[in-house]
């Protein structure tokens, strides 16, 4: 059957986003390989599909009657702390949690990725801040929720981002800052119904879960953690004022399944 064309979606018009869809949804895992060991293209062709100068004016007007938001994008703050800076912070605490985690695994800190390719990249929009700010704070989003950083541990901060984002921002802004989040977690629901059944409360819990903390908390993708670095999950929820956190969760068993032995995305 001959691919839709000319649609009222630009995404379903894209040949790459609908292989992107179609194959994310439908496949399962394979242990060789990654998870997100295909994203880079996705990310080409979302940039390429999306209609930016759209998503910079829904942004500004959030700025008009959202100070905080505002304030947020005029500091433009970025990140630039070290490994090293993180593992001088005190045992249990966000920044040696990341630190640890990151050694575990030896993984290097990125910062500014954009850099690799080019050395002078800087954002030149509000939304290329908040993709790059998005990158920074993501691993903060699973210590505040203590997921975990295995597989099903990815959930819960996507439910969060979602819950939170629609909290805080108008619904057809926080759509447009949602997608890539949207692309890359929401075919996995499909996969686990069809593949891996067994995974699915687990999976649900989390999502639900990041949610509705996300729903009933403060605006958190705006938080400076680089200040917060010295406290634990648990102050850190405190300080910021989270609600309706039920708890960690350890995933590991159903991220053995759902990754097909693989534990780490």
């Amino acid at each position: 059957m001959e691919a839709p064309r000319n649609t009222t979606s630009r995404w379903l018009n894209d040949p790459r986003v609908r292989n992107w869809i179609s194959s994310e949804s439908l496949r399962r895992n394979d242990p060789g390989r990654g998870l997100l060991d295909d994203f880079p293209p996705l990310v080409g062709a979302l940039d390429q599909v999306r209609d930016r100068a759209a998503v910079d004016a829904l942004i500004q007007q959030e700025r008009r009657t959202n100070k905080a938001l505002d304030r947020w994008f005029d500091d433009r703050f970025i990140s630039t702390y070290t490994l090293a800076d993180l593992g001088r912070h005190g045992e249990g605490s966000l920044g040696r949690l990341l630190h640890d985690h990151m050694v575990a695994l030896d993984l290097t800190l990125e910062l500014l990725p954009q850099r690799q390719a080019d050395p002078d990249w800087a954002p030149h929009s509000d939304f290329d801040y908040y993709t790059l700010r998005t990158g920074q704070t993501h691993d903060f989003d699973h210590l505040i929720g203590e997921s975990g950083f295995d597989v099903i541990g990815e959930v819960f901060p996507a439910g969060l981002r979602t819950g939170n984002m629609f909290a805080h921002v108008a619904p057809d802004l926080a759509g447009a800052l949602m997608t890539t989040n949207t692309f890359v977690t929401f075919p996995w629901m499909m996969r686990t119904i069809l593949h891996y059944p067994a995974v699915w409360p687990t999976f649900w819990d989390n999502f639900s879960h990041g949610h509705d903390v996300g729903r009933a908390s403060p605006c958190l993708f705006t938080v400076r953690w680089e200040d917060l670095l010295h406290l634990t999950p648990a102050e850190a929820r405190r300080e910021l004022g989270v609600r309706g956190f039920q708890g960690a969760r350890d995933n590991r068993a159903a991220s053995l399944i759902f990754g097909e032995g693989r534990l780490i995305i």
